[in-house]
């Protein structure tokens, strides 16, 4: 959709639904694909050829493929995940994933505590950062790579 943005006709919005299920194949999908086809074809081309009806496709599609446990398996994942020594930046990057993907607001006092959880092995290095009285998570992450990069040194 992205490559077609400002070529006349690709703006229209049952011309966006109709591109988007020719890339919908397979015999488990195609049922669903025939359903949307036949109410694209009872829709009139100029006064249903609104907005509103890509967008209702778009929440047809979400409700039909969308994985509906992302959010539950994000946050067993985020629960089980833990910090291997050096590999700061991949503990960060892996955390705020499935923090995002757990829907975690980032500035919540219990995403800072699975934060902390996941260092549970380092114990010595948890205090050292908790003695520095971290203010919110972005304070929590900052101490806790400056932590490490101490600790490589040494």
């Amino acid at each position: 959709m992205m490559a077609n943005q400002g070529v006349s006709g690709f703006e229209s919005p049952i011309r966006r639904i109709a591109i988007a299920l020719t890339f919908i194949k397979g015999p488990q999908v195609d049922g669903w694909v025939e359903g949307i086809l036949e109410g694209l074809e009872q829709l009139h081309l100029i006064n249903d050829n609104v907005e509103y009806t890509y967008l209702n496709f778009l929440s047809q599609f979400e409700s039909q493929f969308m994985d509906s446990t992302k959010q539950e398996v994000a946050q067993a994942s985020l629960d089980c995940l833990t910090f291997r020594f050096p590999q700061i930046d991949q503990y960060i990057s892996d955390f705020e994933m499935l923090a995002c993907k757990a829907k975690y607001t980032i500035v919540s006092r219990e995403l800072m505590n699975m934060f902390l959880k996941g260092l549970n092995a380092f114990l010595h290095i948890v205090k050292r950062i908790i003695d520095k009285s971290p203010q919110d998570y972005y304070n929590l992450k900052d101490k806790m790579i400056l932590v490490i990069k101490n600790q490589q040194l040494l």
